[in-house]
C-alpha cells in the first residue's frame, strides 16, 4: 500500500506506478550501457546483483538515496533516471513555478471547540 492515497499500481501525475518503475529500469539500463559497465560492475559498488537486476527490470522500488548513488556510479543526473514519459503533468518545471509559502501558525480553532 502506498502513501498519499496512491495504492499499489495507482496512478499519480498521469502515469501508473508500475509503468513508472519499468521506465526507470529502462533508463537505468540505458545509462549503464552508455557508461560501458556490466550489471555486475555496477552492483559491486554497493548493491546485490540480484536486486540491481530487479531494478533494471522494474521490479523493485529504489530509495531516493539509491537513485542518487546509482546516478553517481553511472555518471548521470538523478533526474535522467527518473525522467519518465507521461509523468510530468505540465511543461513547466517545478523550479520555474512561482511559489508562495503558506501562512505560518496554528490552524484557528472555533470558539465552540476551545478548552475552558
Amino acid at each position: 500500500m502506498g502513501s498519499f492515497g496512491v495504492g499499489g499500481g495507482g496512478q499519480h501525475a498521469g502515469v501508473d506506478f508500475a509503468k513508472f518503475l519499468k521506465h526507470f529500469g529502462k533508463n537505468l539500463r540505458q545509462a549503464r550501457w552508455i557508461s560501458g559497465q556490466t550489471q555486475q560492475e555496477v552492483a559491486a559498488q554497493g548493491l546485490s546483483f540480484r536486486w540491481y537486476a530487479e531494478l533494471e527490470r522494474g521490479q523493485q522500488n529504489p530509495t531516493v538515496r539509491t537513485v542518487f548513488d546509482l546516478a553517481q556510479i553511472l555518471g548521470v543526473a538523478p533526474a535522467d533516471l527518473l525522467d519518465v514519459p507521461g509523468a510530468r503533468p505540465s511543461d513547466v518545471r517545478l523550479v520555474d513555478r512561482k511559489a508562495t509559502a503558506p501562512k505560518r501558525g496554528r490552524k484557528p480553532v472555533a470558539k465552540s471547540q476551545r478548552r475552558r
